[in-house]
């Protein structure tokens, strides 16, 4: 069975007449005519009694019309939902499955979501927090499986297979103290001035956070014994619990840069660096929809701009 020929059939069927049919789909009436017979070999049966001045569905053909109305709405609807996924031309629509841990979706994603809803305003963005910043664990299996589209991460430079990845910015990362710390006025802190400082960690679960892992792996290169850790949920938590003198932190930059400024907080002279970077990823496998495309386009952007 073609689709045209069920649209016909069903149009027949609502008009009770060949020619009306005919001009409704813009054909000649020979052409629905054609359509009708061949619907009707295909299946082996009559579907409409040919009376003078009119047409009535057979028994065959009112067991088929039930049918014929719903496969003509799901086309229609297939259709408006290929145009509502920005396939094809036009303005793109749709909805985009973003993943981004707590410091990025904080203070890195407001201006790339104030973009994309000033620009695009038929893309949703569904937002996924992560617990943790490196493409690892959940986040990679979210991407890869497809119940995420695009996965906004902190780690080193990723080059996995399967998957793109675009670096946008190399993001500073702060060892944070109280204000009046007897650290804050050195020029130079080394990963062995923290014996017996404590320390306020952001929580890792699974495989961890990038920068954590590095301030940690600067401390034991360095041997040095603190005073115990802790660990923490939230950036903001561990903010707070510096403020209020508990121990020293590490934290991206962008998290404490008001708190520095209002000398909520102190920025130690950390001598050795860091390597971490805001990256986009997505499936290299997936087809990129138009809403998606959007979405990376505005995240270029506007880091490009700042």
């Amino acid at each position: 069975m073609e689709f045209r020929e069920l649209a016909a059939f069903r149009e027949v069927a609502r008009l009770s007449s060949f020619s009306r049919a005919a001009n409704r789909l813009g054909y000649v009436q020979s052409t629905v005519s054609a359509q009708i017979q061949s619907l009707e070999r295909d299946l082996g049966v009559q579907l409409f009694d040919r009376l003078p001045r009119t047409v009535a569905l057979t028994p065959a053909g009112e067991a088929l019309l039930p049918y014929a109305d719903r496969l003509v709405k799901q086309l229609a609807e297939a259709r408006l939902a290929v145009a509502g996924s920005g396939a094809g031309a036009g303005e793109p629509v749709g909805t985009v499955v973003v993943s981004a841990p707590e410091s990025l979706l904080t203070y890195r994603l407001p201006p790339v979501l104030n973009r994309i809803h000033a620009q695009h305003p038929g893309i949703v963005i569904d937002l996924r927090p992560t617990p943790i910043g490196r493409f690892r664990g959940d986040t990679r299996r979210s991407v890869a499986t497809g119940e995420v589209d695009v996965a906004i991460v902190l780690d080193t430079p990723l080059d996995i297979r399967g998957f793109a990845s675009e670096i946008l910015t190399p993001e500073p990362i702060s060892v944070i103290a109280p204000p009046g710390h007897p650290l804050a006025a050195e020029h130079h802190v080394r990963p062995e001035d923290l014996n017996d400082e404590h320390l306020l960690l952001p929580e890792a679960p699974d495989f961890g956070c990038a920068y954590r892992g590095q301030f940690e792996r600067q401390l034991a290169d360095a041997h040095v014994v603190t005073n115990g850790a802790l660990e923490f949920a939230s950036i903001e938590t561990v903010k707070q619990c510096v403020v209020s003198g508990m121990g020293v932190s590490v934290v991206p930059s962008i998290a404490v840069e008001a708190d520095l400024t209002a000398g909520r907080l102190t920025e130690l002279s950390w001598a050795p660096d860091f390597d971490v970077h805001t990256q986009v990823v997505w499936n290299a496998r997936r087809l990129i929809g138009s809403a998606v495309g959007a979405f990376l386009q505005a995240t270029r952007s506007v880091f490009d701009s700042t």
